[in-house]
């Protein structure tokens, strides 16, 4: 059984330089077709990770056991293992990474503080299902945050699902996601996964030409199969506090957002633009936060009364949601393509500072670079293969396909009905990794709309 330490932990132990010695070896070359090569496992995410989609989880965990072993070989070091970035307790990027000397640095970075990312919602008691496609499960609320929001607030490669394995901070990232996965099934209370004898654990996980597959099951219980755990395999139970005040500019500026912060209710921001409910109008979204009011006519305020008096529908159905904020012809700017921020999505936010009720009860999702290049991804691909996707790749922010996006609104409405449902407020509010974030505009959006079925 090998145990996976925290970062702080194998920094100053022995296995680090090793570690860094064997990160530096497979960048240095540039052959997909080697699995001793770096450029192969970007190769891999980029054909075979199922983002949005079953087995998200699982697929990445097989992908960290079978990339651990090759560090084991590359390194010469048979106790070689994944260390995991706990963020939850120190969500600054690790000053190992921003050596600039160091096989652990990307120059493309345009983030070093994932405190935006982070999100208590994965460990509630009440989250006890695992698999996609059921009620309030866990895998698709992991990958919304944390994980996605890690991503963007890294940004550079990290803000790429095509080349985001690039980026040596992928590794410890995912492999804290995979523990968060463990700690999460560990802390018992009704938490379950399908039973392994299950059809979803039929067949195996592919990573490529020159690497063995992974079967399905395995990755339910990884102590028993992979022989791996970690060093703290328990749930976050707080946010990150404050950090400490220091005298130096450089650590200061490390610290780009309050900790403490996160998860507040922020207040709405000022709108820009007035968009009747059942019309839709462009916008760009850049450093500030903005909101768009929709007025409701007399005809859709009975229809969305009617909606919400309803008995709330299954979240494992596939059909549209009756009421819902349509996002259509997305689009990444080449300074947005380049990262480091998101946006979070409300619905009717307060006027004024100091609301008790949760963040999540007028959340939405979120939307940033990482969501988008998914979303390209899956459009680029659709009949198309591969080639579709390294020719978009190639082609940086130009040339890439428009994306759309749907959030149901009932929920979030029913948590939030105003006195008066005749105007609902749809606010976008920029979350950065960094204490100075570039300027201009970051996304494109052909149109933004609520769409009221009948």
């Amino acid at each position: 059984m090998r145990i996976r330490p925290s970062w702080d932990t194998f920094c100053t132990g022995p296995l680090y330089q090793p570690f860094v010695d064997a990160i530096g070896q497979m960048r240095s070359d540039w052959d997909a077709t080697k699995p001793q090569d770096w450029a192969y496992w970007v190769d891999v995410h980029k054909n075979f990770c199922p983002h949005g989609r079953t087995y998200f989880l699982a697929w990445h965990r097989g992908f960290l056991y079978r990339f651990e072993e090759m560090l084991r070989e590359v390194s010469g070091v048979n106790e070689m293992v994944l260390p995991y970035w706990d963020y939850y307790t120190h969500p600054q990027v690790p000053p190992q990474f921003l050596d600039t000397s160091s096989p652990l640095w990307r120059k493309q970075r345009t983030g070093d503080d994932v405190s935006g990312a982070l999100s208590m919602d994965p460990f509630a008691d009440t989250v006890t299902n695992f698999q996609r496609g059921t009620s309030n499960a866990f895998e698709t609320l992991l990958e919304t945050a944390p994980h996605n929001p890690v991503h963007n607030l890294i940004g550079g490669a990290m803000g790429d699902v095509a080349i985001s394995p690039r980026d040596p901070l992928f590794w410890v990232h995912h492999a804290n996601i995979d523990r968060l996965w463990l700690a999460w099934f560990d802390a018992g209370g009704g938490r379950h996964m399908p039973k392994a004898y299950k059809p979803y654990w039929q067949g195996d996980f592919e990573y490529g030409a020159a690497v063995a597959t992974v079967p399905r099951v395995w990755a339910r219980n990884p102590q028993r199969y992979m022989l791996y755990d970690y060093e703290n395999d328990t749930m976050p139970s707080t946010l990150p506090s404050d950090p400490p005040p220091s005298t130096s500019t450089a650590t200061a500026a490390a610290f780009s957002l309050s900790p403490a912060r996160i998860g507040a209710v922020p207040m709405r921001p000022a709108s820009v633009q007035t968009t009747p409910a059942g019309s839709a109008q462009p916008l760009a979204l850049d450093e500030h936060s903005v909101t768009v009011d929709v007025p409701l006519s007399s005809t859709q305020t009975n229809q969305v009364r009617s909606l919400l008096i309803k008995p709330a529908a299954s979240e494992a159905t596939s059909a549209p949601t009756p009421l819902r904020l349509v996002l259509d012809g997305v689009q990444l700017t080449k300074l947005g393509l380049k990262g480091g921020y998101l946006y979070k999505i409300y619905l009717n936010l307060p006027d004024t500072a100091g609301v008790q009720k949760p963040e999540r009860a007028y959340l939405l999702g979120m939307l940033g670079p990482f969501e988008i290049t998914v979303a390209q991804m899956k459009v680029a691909m659709q009949g198309k293969g591969m080639q579709a996707m390294q020719d978009m790749q190639a082609q940086g922010a130009k040339g890439r396909p428009d994306t759309r996006f749907e959030f149901p609104l009932t929920d979030a409405l029913r948590n939030n009905w105003p006195d008066q449902l005749d105007t609902l407020s749809i606010s976008f509010v920029r979350v950065n990794g960094r204490r100075h974030p570039a300027k201009g505009d970051a996304i494109h959006l052909k149109s933004v709309g609520v769409e009221v079925d009948n």
